[in-house]
């Protein structure tokens, strides 16, 4: 398979997973009081964000060995570009 084809798949999954990562801890945070940051660390929920949040970064690293920042890095923008129609769905 063509690296380039691979560098952009993994870009794009690696958008997804940090937009859906965003939506939920936006959700998450927006859902407690001020000042209840620490209930809001022991839920699994909020975990699972960092998570998310995690296998976002590893796809980018991963999306950078097969392609070039330049090729890699707009479509990392794309984060935003799914954030917010997932958060309106959700919403």
């Amino acid at each position: 398979m063509n690296p380039t084809v691979i560098a952009v798949a993994l870009a794009l999954a690696s958008a997804v997973a940090y937009a859906t990562a965003a939506v939920a801890q936006e959700r998450l945070a927006a859902g407690g009081r001020p000042g209840r940051m620490p209930r809001l660390l022991l839920r699994g929920a909020w975990w699972g964000a960092v998570g998310l949040n995690s296998t976002g970064a590893l796809l980018h690293v991963a999306a950078l060995r097969y392609g070039p920042l330049t090729l890699v890095q707009p479509l990392g923008a794309l984060t935003l570009v799914a954030a917010v129609p997932l958060g309106a769905r959700l919403a």
